[in-house]
This record gives C-alpha cells, sequence and structure tokens, in this order.
C-alpha cells in the first residue's frame, strides 16, 4: 500500500484530542458509567474519568460469595487494567437506566499477575438481562494480553443488569465497565439483507458486537476522537493486497456534515481519510480492492460502510461499485450524486453472512467501467456480530441455561391465564378463518381483470412466462414472477404513506399502464411510484414488459427499479425519483429555464450511452422502440437517464431479420 505522510494528520488528531475536544462534545449521554472495577480511586484512561465501583451510587453489586480486589504495581499498565474485581461465586452489577434504548456495554478485561488468584486460569462468562455477551472465555485460549469487549444492547426498562459467571471451578474477574447511552438514530432497526437481497426488520430487538471498526487510510483514533468513545484501528493489516490501495487525505475541517449524518455517525477524522486504488484508471474491470476478515460462519453481521468523496474535483466523476463477499451490496454507486456535493458523508448499512462455509467476510470496492473516472474509495468500515436465536453472542447457551431461574408462583399463575388466553384467542382466529374463506368462495367474480399477487421464492434471475388473455375470454391476466431481484418488497401501507394516500397534488404522469406519483420513503428516499389501473390490458403487457426488462438492466444512464407492492391485488412499482424531470419539459412547454449547451451534450451523451447499453450491453440486445424527450429523464444534476421500457421488444437473434418497429407509446413519467 502506497504510503502518505501522516505526520500532519497525527497532529491534527493531537490536537483535536487536546483543544478541540468540545467539538466532540455535542452529544452528551443520560446514561454515562465509566466504572473502574476494584479500584480505590478516580483513574483517568484516554481523556475519560472511571470511579470506582465501590463508591459509585447508582450501580448495585451482588454476590453469592465474597469478592476481593486485586491491584498490580505494574506502572506500564494502561491504567484502567492496574485493578480488578475477582468474583469466586455468580455476582451481578445492577445499573439504574435513566434513558431506554441502545446503550455501549463496553468490558476491559486484564489478568494480574500478581493476584492470590490465577487469572490467566480463569473462565468467564457474561450475561444481561437477556444476552450473553462471553461464555466461558479464558485467557490460555487467547493470544493477546487484554481483552476489550464492545457491545450495543437495546435497554427496555429502567435497569440494566450484568452478570459475571465463574465456569469449571474458576472465578471471574474484571477490570471496567462501561455502560453508555447510544443515539436513537445511530442503528436502525432495518438494512438491506444480501444473498438474497431483501430488508432485514427487527434490528432493535438483537444485541451488536462490535468485532471490526476501521479507519481507511487514517491513524488509530480513540475516544478522545470520537463523540461515542469507540475505537477506529487503521485498515492496512485487513487488505488483502497491499499495493492495491493508496492513502487520501484532506484537512477534517473540509467535511460538510449534512442532517442525516453527523459527528456521530462517525467524526471527521474518519471521513477525512481514505483507501483509493492503488493503480488508478486499470483497463481490468475486475481490479478491486480487498479487506479480509476472520469470522464466525454460525452468526450473521452488521456491515455499515463509510464513504465521502475526497477524491474527485468535480460532481458525478467518481462512479464504483461495493461488494460483501461475492454478493454485489451497492451497483454504480455515485458518491456524489447521492450526498448533494463532495467532501459530503455518506454511509450504508448491510446485513450479511460468511462467505459461504467459511470463517471469512470480505469487503470489496471496485471501479465501474461505464464512469468517465476509473477509481474507487471507501472511508471506514464497522462490522458487528448480531446475536443469534438464543440470544447469544458467544455460543449456542441461552442467559436461562446459563442462569437457571426456578417459577415462581405469581408466573405459573401467569403462565396458565396465558396458555388459556392464547387457546382462546386460536380458537377465534380460525374461527375467522374459516367465516372469511367461506364468504369468499361465495362470492361472484367481478368484472374486469384483477391481478394475482407476485409469489416470490427462489433465487432465480429468470422471470416465467407472462399469460395475458384478452378480455373477450373473461380470464383473468395471470402474472408469476421467480426472481426476488425485484428489490424491496413495499407494504401497501408503506406505499400510502410515502404518496399521502396517492394525493392527487404528487400526480407526477399518466400513461398506458396507470399513475406515477412522487413518494418521499420513512428515511427521506423520494421516489416514484407507479401505480398500474387492472383494466388496462395495455398497461398489464407494459407492466409485464417493464418487469422483464428491469429485473435484468442495471445501468447508470438507466431509470432504476427499487421495488414492488403486491398487496391488496395492487400492481405497483417504485423507482428511483428523477428531480428534474422529462427532458421534453425542458426544452419546450414549460417556463423553465433553458439548457446550457454544455448541459444538452451531457444529456445527449447519456442517453446514448443508456441505449447504446440497451443494444450492446445486455446479455441480448434489447430495441425500446419509444425513445422520445418524456422518456429521457433527468435527475437532480441533470443526469439522463431512460425510462419507460413498456414497449420495448428484445433485439433479433441470429435467425431473425427484423424487429417491429411500429409507432408506440403515451406522454407520461
Amino acid at each position: 500500500m502506497e504510503k502518505v505522510k501522516w505526520g500532519p494528520l497525527i497532529l491534527a488528531v493531537i490536537l483535536l484530542g487536546f483543544i478541540g475536544h468540545g467539538s466532540y462534545a455535542s452529544f452528551t449521554p443520560v446514561d454515562n458509567y465509566l466504572i473502574a472495577c476494584g479500584s480505590s480511586k478516580n483513574l483517568t484512561f484516554q481523556g475519560r474519568t472511571f470511579v470506582p465501583d465501590s463508591v459509585q451510587s447508582s450501580i448495585v453489586l451482588k454476590s453469592q460469595a465474597n469478592s476481593v480486589t486485586a491491584v498490580s504495581s505494574s506502572t506500564a499498565l494502561p491504567p484502567i487494567y492496574q485493578s480488578a474485581r475477582i468474583f469466586s461465586g455468580i455476582a451481578s452489577y445492577k445499573f439504574e437506566i435513566e434513558q431506554e434504548g441502545r446503550h455501549w456495554v463496553r468490558l476491559y478485561f486484564y489478568p494480574i499477575s500478581n493476584s492470590s488468584h490465577d487469572l490467566t486460569s480463569a473462565s468467564i462468562t457474561v450475561v444481561t438481562d437477556s444476552f450473553v455477551l462471553l461464555n466461558n472465555f479464558t485467557f490460555k485460549n487467547y493470544n493477546g494480553s487484554y481483552l476489550f469487549k464492545e457491545y450495543a444492547i437495546n435497554v427496555t426498562s429502567d435497569t440494566l443488569t450484568l452478570t459475571f459467571i465463574p465456569s469449571n471451578n474458576s472465578v471471574a474477574f474484571v477490570n471496567a465497565i462501561e455502560v453508555v447511552s447510544v443515539p436513537n438514530e445511530i442503528f436502525p432497526d432495518q438494512a438491506l439483507a444480501l444473498s438474497p437481497s431483501a430488508p432485514f426488520s427487527g434490528l432493535s430487538e438483537l444485541a451488536l458486537e462490535t468485532v471490526y471498526r476501521l479507519n481507511m487510510g487514517g491513524p488509530l483514533l480513540t475516544a478522545q476522537n470520537d463523540t461515542l468513545g469507540r475505537t477506529w484501528e487503521n485498515d492496512e493489516k485487513y487488505l488483502h493486497v497491499n499495493s492495491s490501495a493508496k492513502n487520501l487525505s484532506v484537512n477534517p475541517g473540509n467535511i460538510k456534515y449534512i442532517t442525516a449524518v453527523t459527528t456521530e455517525t462517525a467524526p471527521n477524522l474518519v471521513y477525512s481519510t481514505a483507501e483509493s486504488m492503488g493503480n488508478a484508471n486499470v483497463s481490468n474491470g475486475n481490479f478491486n480492492i480487498t479487506w479480509v476478515f476472520s469470522v464466525d460462519p454460525d452468526f450473521m453481521y452488521f456491515v455499515r460502510v463509510h464513504f465521502c468523496d475526497i477524491l474527485s474535483t468535480s460532481l458525478n466523476n467518481l462512479v464504483f461499485n461495493l461488494f460483501i463477499n461475492s454478493d454485489i451490496a451497492l451497483e454504480s454507486l455515485d458518491l456524489s450524486s447521492l450526498a448533494g456535493d463532495l467532501n459530503v458523508p455518506y454511509y450504508k448499512d448491510f446485513i450479511s453472512n460468511s462467505s459461504a462455509d467459511s470463517d471469512v467476510l470480505t469487503v470489496s470496492v471496485g471501479p465501474d467501467t461505464m464512469a468517465d473516472v476509473t477509481n474507487a474509495i471507501m472511508n471506514g468500515l464497522e462490522i458487528m456480530r448480531i446475536s443469534n436465536g438464543a440470544k447469544s453472542l458467544d455460543g449456542l447457551s441461552s442467559v436461562e441455561s446459563l442462569l437457571p431461574q426456578p417459577p415462581t408462583k405469581r408466573n405459573m399463575i401467569g403462565i396458565i391465564i396465558g396458555c388459556v388466553v392464547g387457546a382462546s384467542v386460536a380458537v377465534v382466529f380460525i374461527i375467522l378463518c374459516i367465516c372469511c374463506f367461506v364468504a369468499r368462495r361465495s362470492k361472484t367474480p367481478t368484472q374486469g381483470h384483477p391481478w394475482l399477487p407476485l409469489p416470490l421464492y427462489g433465487n432465480s434471475q429468470t422471470m416465467t412466462k407472462m399469460s395475458t388473455t384478452s378480455q373477450k375470454s373473461g380470464t383473468a391476466s395471470c402474472i408469476s414472477l421467480a426472481s426476488t431481484n425485484l428489490g424491496r418488497l413495499f407494504m401497501f401501507q408503506e406505499i400510502m404513506d410515502a404518496t399521502n394516500k396517492f394525493d392527487e397534488s404528487l400526480l407526477l404522469g399518466v400513461g398506458g399502464f396507470g399513475r406515477v406519483y412522487k413518494g418521499t420513503l420513512e428515511d427521506g428516499t423520494k421516489v416514484a411510484v407507479k401505480r398500474g389501473n387492472p383494466r388496462s390490458e395495455q398497461g398489464l403487457a407494459e407492466f409485464r414488459t417493464e418487469i422483464e426488462m428491469l429485473s435484468k438492466l442495471r445501468h447508470r444512464h438507466l431509470v432504476s427499479l427499487i421495488g414492488y407492492c403486491d398487496e391488496r391485488s395492487e400492481m405497483i412499482l417504485v423507482y428511483e425519483y428523477m428531480a428534474n424531470g422529462p427532458l421534453r419539459s425542458h426544452l419546450y412547454g414549460t417556463d423553465l429555464p433553458s439548457l446550457s449547451w454544455k448541459q444538452r451534450l451531457e444529456i445527449c451523451i447519456g442517453a446514448a450511452r443508456g441505449l447504446h447499453y440497451l443494444h450492446t450491453g445486455a446479455a441480448q440486445s434489447i430495441i425500446h422502440r419509444d425513445v422520445k424527450t418524456t422518456n429521457i429523464l433527468l435527475d437532480e444534476n441533470f443526469v439522463a437517464k431512460v425510462a419507460d421500457f413498456g414497449l420495448s421488444k428484445t433485439g433479433p437473434a441470429l435467425d431473425q431479420t427484423h424487429v417491429s418497429t411500429a409507432v408506440k407509446g403515451s406522454f407520461g413519467y
């Protein structure tokens, strides 16, 4: 890996740690326990003060046996590891929680050598009220000198209990504990799962453990440089090929935070450094920068990737791809287009497993061969283990199996009442289902062409044949898909919320298939929502072709399909929103400002690139058949994208001499 001079950057880190600490103090945690276990005095570590566990009034220490303390006389040890509390029986710390929600739980372990116990042989298990954090850990099987563990636990009550369980007739110990509030917006409830690609919900009910947190191309950052007390290590030792990456850095003051990304997301010292391709503008499209990580294949992982375009000198030049294992996580990522400007941070969350049947997880970035600049960057990376079905982050044992609790009389009464109520509800539900089934069977079929829901199974990229009979036959049109590559599956209520119940003021256009509305998703993403008219035979045919084409096509100059909704017999497609609308509205018929000649030329080139990809880049060439100014859309940066594939046809095979070019189409989005 090519080196940069880190001297000025390290000096900036040091100065920010001392004189700039106030700028990092925008977040003040409601719960902020920094506990030095076994210590008799306050300790300062990484700019923060830890207090002895014996004097903290908001925590309660309970132990089945007497606990003892151990203190090291070695001044070479960091202060946080110079004392410990040792338990010969089950013991717990109970913390009063003022604000429910995610909390950092950080544990520090070091086997002090001059204690009366052999702490190197200690076997330690640590659990919370609901989750197993550590199970039978011992320094005998550990290569490092210190053990630091960081967890993100969602606390849903007014207390949090950490229980330490000695195993194998040994003792348990801990040197220091942190329990600190985390801003609610830091961890989402939903992220995009890969292989297969689908939304993953319910993260707020799971525990997370930090496994890796990297500052790409930059030095080590500690709690002094992070408002949430996190540590970011340099990425060099995880690079698959050192020479594949080159360090980049800018003045941290150049980083421009927006509403969606704050210093709590990651400090500007992360976004102001990056790794870029060591050999930019290479002709080999398979050239990637790859980082390799050892993981436990029995767990899923939360992966957060941080980007900030500190490389480009103008907008829309840097376009690249992100891969996690063999899955393409982000395709044709245009950072400046998503962020709105250069030097603006952006991040994306994913859920991934390790590579197939291995203990390795890889993250790669590589160039988009269609981009003007052949390069790729990454600024930061976080990988966190997700608790499994046993609510454990270490093994398959549950809290109940490690801390058996005999049921009380009150619990038994509750169980009996719960069973009776549950059985009653189940009976009522079954009766309602039978009634609904009978009622539906008794209804006469309605006129028109209702749609069947889209059954999506498997991971095939092939769409089965669609049969559409005419209205004369009285048979409903039937659509069957076998693909999970249509993107996100939206609930109908989400579509209603996004479009304000299909508010006519949000109407963008009307076509043969139906109406198109502007929508806004929960995360603020602007989208175009195409809602079909089930009585339009022409619309059904266009809808079929639209899916057949878009399920196979991805290109910077083609409008992308985000997802769909098939709930309540609806057929709704959700596309990326093109803020500047059709090219036609910028040429005539409106009061919009005229396009410059440079803009016109770039729009022509962009549309031509999209059409060229249709003709030559797809597995089988595609003839659009409806190219006009209303079907060339412009995004917020006036990047042209070809749209409306409802009248497209696949190109001729070798034994064909002709493709129908009959005039088709209608005005609309």
